[in-house]
């Protein structure tokens, strides 16, 4: 699709979400389910995979996928100027801005270690600076796979993985805690949101290439 095009397919989604705010449900599959699902594995994608979130009311984010780069998923951001390339386990690794500044995650933000299954546990402590900065900032990140059940919004019904993570930033008090949605059938994060603030990200259209 057409930066053009997505720009027009973007206003008529922008007003829609502005009527109404994109419904989310989460339901916990039974333990007996839950024990029998398969881990899910590393997500792939093919070139012009589009993926559409919602960022809070009338906010729109499009994420297209571009491919392989020295082994990291990269992903454009048509609105925004931005290119972003990932892990094979889907962890942020930098931010690429066409205006503004590069930002970069080292070795990466950790958010997603594969396989995941109910229970499972993973740490990541890592930098983040920008490109013109000599300072950086080290934070750590703490996560768990609650359980695996079913997550449905406007994008769709997917049986996905709830995870809960705590970030902190080293050397101070405080934590910000997420609570995020994982479908395999997507292979992204489909929902996110910072526990007291509310939602911040719902996939609310996936549209893959031909």
């Amino acid at each position: 699709m057409t930066p053009a095009n997505l720009k027009v397919t973007w206003i008529a989604l922008a007003f829609a979400l502005a009527a109404c705010e994109t419904p989310v449900i989460y339901e916990p599959a039974s333990e007996a389910t839950s024990g029998a699902q398969a881990p899910a594995e590393r997500p792939s994608f093919s070139p012009d995979d589009e993926f559409w979130f919602n960022i809070g009311g009338s906010s729109i984010l499009v994420e297209v996928y571009q491919g392989m780069t020295d082994g990291q998923h990269v992903f454009r951001r048509p609105l925004q100027n931005e290119t972003l390339y990932y892990t094979a386990d889907m962890a942020l690794v930098r931010i690429e801005r066409a205006f503004g500044e590069d930002e970069y995650f080292e070795p990466d933000n950790g958010a997603l270690a594969f396989p995941l299954t109910p229970g499972k546990t993973w740490s990541r402590t890592y930098r983040e600076r920008t490109e013109n900065t000599v300072f950086t900032t080290r934070r750590r990140r703490d996560c768990e796979v609650l359980d695996v059940g079913r997550f449905e919004s406007e994008a769709g019904q997917f049986l996905a993985y709830r995870i809960a993570c705590s970030q902190s930033r080293l050397g101070e008090a405080g934590l910000n805690q997420d609570e995020v949605i994982y479908a395999p059938a997507v292979g992204r994060i489909v929902h996110r949101r910072r526990l007291g603030r509310g939602s911040e990200l719902t996939l609310i259209e996936q549209v893959r290439a031909q």
